[in-house]
């Protein structure tokens, strides 16, 4: 599928770390009095979470600061067992929050993290022999909106790791205000080729290619670059593709509490499983299964994310369909 290199070597997610804060009573509004559960968050945070739930590989580089929520959400990665070793501590700053509300038509966000302490992570912040080590490195596109520095700080370790021969995965994770811009398409784009492992929803990949049909769209992701994709399909399940291979798996059928981090900690089982060079099958099946239990209780890291052995259960349990054709 894919040839790995330092196998066994950390597998580096990269971004900016949030505190989130939920309603405890789900249908609380924003403009409301009312209690609320606060957490560490980020996709980039819950994604080595969700890693380091399933092995002891994970890793995590950006920057925090000095405010006490940047040392509550330090503890808690290091606490879940994340390698934080490389996080930048900055003297002054304060890191980025998020405030959820459910409404009748989706979640809403509304965040407060302009100019945040983890929007100013930089190049010169990257150690690059550590990156140059690792067997895989993972990114959302959203950074590349952030800020100039993080735009430039994910560049470069994009550029250092495809030099080292180290595995790309990306996560389009398209806001469609932000992609008004063709700056921002083109940006998307170069993330999307440059990446050896993408994994959009059905609905981000029809945007990106602006076709319908799922096998069309495979069709032209895989001609931009990268060798394994995942279209995931909320309740649905996943489609996975390795360019000869297409893997439909059906949905879990679980009842969703809060669906924070689900794709994150799909994405997270994704680049896991072609690390230890499963088959498509076996990687799909136990992606679908972590990003359906994600969904199943409130909150993500330290809450909800799933480990291997309660992966695995529910994959004995729920035996999702499974269909595979060959290209």
């Amino acid at each position: 599928m894919l040839k790995i290199k330092n196998a066994g070597g950390k597998i580096i997610s990269i971004g900016e770390l949030l505190v989130e804060f939920i309603p405890v009573e789900p249908k609380l509004r924003l403009n409301e009095e009312g209690s609320i559960l606060k957490t560490a968050s980020g996709s980039s945070g819950i994604f080595a979470c969700a890693n380091a739930k399933i092995c002891d590989r994970a890793a995590f580089i950006g920057k925090i600061g000095p405010d006490p929520l940047s040392d509550f959400v330090y503890q808690i990665m290091n606490r879940e067992g994340v390698d934080i070793s490389r996080i930048v501590k900055d003297k002054e700053g304060q890191i980025g929050l998020a405030f959820l509300e459910n409404l009748e038509e989706g979640r809403n966000f509304e965040y407060y993290r302009s100019n945040s302490i983890g929007s100013k992570f930089g190049p010169e912040d990257i150690d690059e022999e550590y990156i140059k080590n690792a067997s895989a490195i993972h990114y959302s596109g959203m950074l590349l909106e952030l800020s100039e520095t993080m735009r430039a700080a994910c560049e470069k370790c994009v550029n250092i790791a495809k030099e080292a021969g180290v595995m790309i995965s990306f996560d389009p994770n398209i806001r469609k205000e932000v992609m008004k811009s063709e700056d921002a398409r083109q940006r998307l784009y170069k993330g999307i080729e440059s990446a050896d492992v993408i994994a959009p929803t059905l609905e981000e990949a029809a945007f990106i290619t602006g076709l319908s049909d799922p096998l069309e769209i495979l069709h032209q992701l895989h001609q931009k670059g990268p060798k394994v994709i995942a279209l995931t399909r909320d309740k649905d399940g996943a489609i996975l593709s390795d360019g000869k291979k297409v893997v439909y798996v059906g949905g879990t059928h679980v009842k969703a509490i809060d669906p924070t981090g689900a794709g994150d900690t799909f994405a997270s089982m994704l680049v896991y499983g072609i690390q230890e060079g499963w088959d498509l099958e076996k990687i799909a099946l136990y992606c679908n299964c972590a990003g359906g239990l994600a969904v199943t209780r409130q909150g993500s890291i330290g809450r909800a994310l799933p480990s291997l052995h309660e992966v695995e259960q529910m994959l004995e349990k729920s035996k999702p369909e499974i269909k595979v054709e060959m290209r």
